[in-house]
Order: C-alpha cells, then sequence, then structure tokens
C-alpha cells in the first residue's frame, strides 16, 4: 500500500513564500467589492496576531497569490493562511447561504530560497490583473499592493521600506514594477 505524502512546507523563522490558491472548479472566490476588502482585513489581522509580513499580494476574482515571510518560529504560515481561509469561506457561505467548500484544494506553497527571485515574484502576482486584462497597469487594480508600492507611501498591509530594500532604489522598484516591457523570466 502506498500512501502519498505532502510536500513539507519548510515554514520556519526568516523563510520566504508565494502562497496561492483559486475557487473549486476556478470559480469565483470574490463576487463583489465587500468580499475583497473582507480578506484583504482578515489578512491584515492575521498577518499582525502571527507576525507574517506581506511583501506583496494580489486578490483576483477567481484566485489569489500572496509573497510573505515568516518572522518567527513561534508561529507559522499554517496557522495564518488557516485562520485567513477559515474566517473568509464561513463568511462567504453564510453570507451567500453557500455551503462546502470554496477552494480548490490545499493552498500551494512555493518556498522562495533564492533572493535575485523575490523581484521577480513581486512583479508577476502584482501583473495578474494586467495579464487578465482586468486592467491596464498594475495600479489601476485595488486589490493588489501595487498602488501602496508605487504611489505615496502609506504602509497598510505591506512593508513598504522592506520591499524597498530588494531594489536599488525606491525609483528603480518603481520604474520596474511600471514596466511593461519587462517580462517576467519565471513561472511562480
Amino acid at each position: 500500500m502506498h500512501f502519498i505524502m505532502d510536500k513539507p512546507r519548510h515554514y520556519y523563522k526568516n523563510t520566504y513564500h508565494h502562497l496561492y490558491n483559486r475557487g473549486a472548479n476556478i470559480t469565483l472566490i470574490f463576487y463583489e467589492s465587500e468580499n475583497y476588502l473582507y480578506f484583504l482585513r482578515k489578512m491584515k489581522f492575521c498577518s499582525d496576531k502571527y507576525k507574517i509580513k506581506i511583501l506583496s499580494y494580489c486578490l483576483m476574482p477567481n484566485h489569489f497569490h500572496i509573497f510573505l515571510k515568516q518572522t518567527t518560529d513561534e508561529f507559522s504560515i499554517t496557522l495564518f493562511i488557516s485562520s485567513l481561509l477559515n474566517s473568509y469561506v464561513k463568511s462567504i457561505n453564510k453570507k451567500y447561504v453557500h455551503s462546502g467548500t470554496l477552494f480548490e484544494s490545499k493552498t500551494k506553497s512555493k518556498h522562495i530560497e533564492d533572493e535575485s527571485y523575490f523581484v521577480w515574484i513581486i512583479k508577476y502576482i502584482l501583473e495578474n490583473p494586467v495579464k487578465a486584462n482586468l486592467a491596464d497597469s498594475i495600479c489601476d487594480w485595488d486589490f493588489s499592493n501595487a498602488k501602496d508600492l508605487i504611489g505615496p507611501r502609506k504602509e497598510n498591509l505591506t512593508d513598504i521600506k522592506y520591499v524597498e530594500s530588494f531594489f536599488q532604489s525606491r525609483e528603480s522598484m518603481i520604474e520596474f514594477l511600471m514596466d511593461k516591457k519587462i517580462k517576467v523570466p519565471y513561472e511562480f
């Protein structure tokens, strides 16, 4: 008899991960603006509670991406994501009188060890709405942290200064993230 084991998740202090999940049968997980805003409020609450540093995120109608850092061994990313998604699913099921699963499967996680990929994963995440023809520019999408990174600094979910540290300067970060001619050479 064979048992299929999940790949080990390397959740420990000072590790970086790209988390993503989508709706069951690729259906919507966000039905209206208030759903996105609720998810973002819960993400803020859970990141504070579990000491998770949010570096980039994008919520799409049928999936989400979050690039983050676990900052302590006391709390793991597992606690963060399970708390966030359980709370979100309960609220959606209650509001729309649904039952059962909202997400396709367990949230996928890619451990990003090479710091040279950090700028690319951020660009990849923020370009999702542009690639899906939902926005002309990364700053036109309300449910990512593009506006926080590109616009006037306002600390919300993202530690902007920390993200800026991956780039030579704030100006180079903005130029890199906004340049549509620079293509992300990796699939994350």
